[in-house]
């Protein structure tokens, strides 16, 4: 088993190949259900998740500006488009042969319009100035390892961005304005997520830290860019519910027992009536 404690140089993928660690992810598969979170992450037999073309894109602006000299070792462009038809046999083989080059490399193909759209954001994100402050001086993609005290659980996370007092997650979505924002944050648990990654680093470096900050930016031009800083309120409310999810799921291990939805009455929602 990992030792506890922070991987300074660890990549993204040796992070998330490392089961034996819970992430915000896998805690938030259980919120929905016990059986969603076996399906997901513990049955041998779970078909291979594909990433979306958001995720890639997500993913691959974050490399492209968090950790620009690693870049390379992961994606590559694919060339512009040409066809025969239109551009000449000699433009045509110049491309496909391109093309051959990127295939064989074994790494993440970004599109061509992928490749201008990552590029065009990160000079929108280098030109706002309260942005780059954030991101400048900081520590990148640590990966923190520790153990839940109350239920036993073992929980890993991996904040984009950290400061003496400061977490700062940068975010890609394609509607940055502040209602749009909000309903993402409880849908996908930013606010989960920030008080992991708290409780890792007083657990691991013994420092609190009170300042949450998500950095967002749309992926459509005009790319739109967004500070929003989490109050604590939020924060705290996010620990509450990854605290009892890893209670609940520490018995649904200890009993080997996964429910799902099960028998339920229901009625009509508040906003029908």
């Amino acid at each position: 088993m990992r030792e506890f404690g922070v991987y300074k140089n660890l990549t993204n993928e040796e992070y998330h190949a490392d089961k034996e660690f819970i992430s915000r992810s896998a805690i938030l598969d259980f919120s929905r259900s016990a059986y969603t979170y076996w399906a997901k992450h513990i049955n041998p037999n779970r078909p291979k998740k594909d990433a979306t073309p958001a995720m890639i894109l997500g993913s691959a602006f974050h490399k492209f500006v968090l950790e620009p000299d690693d870049f390379l070792n992961e994606f590559v462009f694919a060339p512009e488009p040409v066809t025969l038809k239109y551009s000449g046999r000699e433009a045509y083989d110049e491309y496909k042969k391109e093309l051959e080059i990127c295939e064989s490399s074994n790494k993440i193909i970004l599109s061509h319009d992928v490749g201008n759209t990552i590029i065009d954001m990160r000079e929108v994100l280098n030109n706002n100035k309260d942005a780059m402050n954030l991101i400048c001086d900081s520590r990148i993609e640590n990966s923190f390892f520790w153990q839940d005290k109350q239920s036993g659980l073992l929980l890993k996370s991996r904040p984009d961005i950290l400061h003496d007092n400061i977490i700062v997650d940068l975010k890609t979505t394609s509607d940055a304005s502040p209602r749009a924002f909000q309903s993402e944050m409880v849908k996908y648990g930013y606010h989960v997520q920030f008080a992991m990654i708290r409780d890792a680093v007083e657990a691991i470096e013994g420092r609190k830290i009170s300042n949450f900050i998500n950095l967002v930016i749309e992926t459509k031009y005009p790319y739109n860019t967004a500070i929003y800083i989490i109050d604590e309120f939020a924060v705290n409310a996010g620990q509450d519910k990854y605290k009892q999810i890893c209670i609940d799921m520490q018995k649904a291990k200890e009993e080997n027992e996964y429910n799902d939805y099960g028998i339920q009455q229901i009625g009509l929602p508040k906003w029908a009536t």
